[in-house]
């Protein structure tokens, strides 16, 4: 006879949890894709500076042919002058050189966010709402990961 299961909540995970996944992911790996897959996480760093002050930047991680833009910050006094565009643009080129195609991101749902966002060459996927403390936010995709760059911008 098997034991019953018992589920339970615990306060933080331990070494277990984490041989518990390296052990079990890459068999699930097997099963579902046919062979083990690389899943390290890659992080994507890019920092805008003034002089020593930091002014900005853009973190996130590239993993299993995909970015993921987690933080884009510029300080107030710099924004709209194209801080933000050229971490994203250097963020993405970082991304590409670590493996990655594409880019996910999510950000709140205003119309500069989206401005911003299309114009770096995103493409809204989905609607996301209350997401964040009941925002709404919106998922966004570039891809390829790197564009060739006109007069305009992005293409």
């Amino acid at each position: 006879m098997r034991p019953v299961v018992a589920c339970r909540v615990v306060e933080a995970e331990h070494p277990e949890v984490r041989e518990f996944l390296a052990a079990q992911w890459p068999l699930a790996d097997r099963r579902l894709f046919g062979r083990e897959l690389d899943w390290t996480s890659r992080p994507v760093v890019v920092e805008a500076r003034a002089g020593p002050a930091l002014v900005g930047v853009a973190l996130g991680e590239a993993v299993a042919g995909m970015a993921r833009l987690h933080d884009l910050l510029v300080v107030e006094p710099r924004q709209g002058q194209g801080v933000g565009g050229r971490l994203v643009e250097l963020f993405c080129r970082r991304a590409a050189e670590l493996g990655a195609a594409r880019c996910f991101l999510r950000c709140p749902d205003t119309e500069r966010h989206r401005r911003f966002y299309e114009r770096s060459g995103f493409a809204l996927v989905a609607k996301l709402p209350r997401y964040y403390h009941g925002h709404d936010f919106l998922a966004y995709l570039r891809e390829p990961l790197v564009q060739e760059l006109g007069p305009a911008g992005p293409k």
